[in-house]
């Protein structure tokens, strides 16, 4: 018999369908098991974020698959629990083998620096190169930042959303990665592109750990 291989979405489609007794948060790649409206504390002073109480807004879990292998990751969308509109903070967490049996567990904190319509010269040119340098409004030169791993294609990740307000939604992003050494550390850039709108989004991250954290977990009313 012919094995059944998933796309990243149809394996999402097969939990919405199935084991209704059990919370769709539950179900997903979800580390910290938290769900919308739960609260996340950020104290990491050294990527200038203290003692700051963000709410979770929603639950992104990405799905890419490269050659036979599938890899996982959750955005956990937090929103300054003091209610002012620009600030949020974005919670990306991931697992990698670190070694047989092992595994590595890899914790971003985004930034969010940008969100605008489809650039077409952004996404022809700028990413494909492999580099961007991020610009002030008179066009001086912030931050140079590299492809990570010398690519130049992006990946393609199946999201799906869990947020509060609404059912669970499909969609499905073009993104790049890239990086640069800031201070001796390491720092990223991530642009997203969703495949449907065209519409693009950019962040700054750099890690940290789980020792700045500290979750409070609502319970069900």
């Amino acid at each position: 018999m012919e094995e059944r291989r998933l796309t990243p979405w149809q394996a999402f489609k097969d939990l919405l369908v199935g084991h209704k007794d059990q919370p769709l948060f539950l179900q997903v790649y979800n580390p910290f098991a938290l769900k919308p409206a739960d609260f996340v504390t950020v104290d990491d002073v050294l990527n200038g974020v203290s003692k700051t109480t963000y709410q979770v807004t929603e639950l992104d879990v990405y799905r890419r698959t490269i050659g036979d292998k599938t890899f996982e990751s959750v955005d956990y969308v937090l929103q300054d629990s003091n209610g002012t509109d620009d600030s949020w903070l974005t919670l990306r967490v991931s697992e990698s083998a670190a070694s047989p049996g092992a595994t590595q567990r890899t914790i971003l904190l985004l930034f969010p620096d940008y969100e605008g319509e489809y650039d077409e010269e952004l996404h022809k040119q700028v990413l494909p190169s492999g580099i961007l340098d991020i610009k002030d409004d008179k066009g001086e030169v912030l931050a140079h930042y590299e492809r990570l791993h010398g690519l130049r294609d992006p990946y393609r990740a199946d999201v799906l959303v869990l947020a509060a307000d609404g059912q669970p939604r499909h969609e499905s992003y073009d993104y790049w990665d890239f990086g640069r050494k800031q201070d001796g550390r390491d720092e990223f850039y991530f642009v997203e592109m969703n495949t449907e709108t065209g519409m693009f989004q950019m962040w700054r991250s750099v890690e940290t750990s789980e020792n700045e954290l500290s979750f409070l977990r609502r319970t069900a009313s």
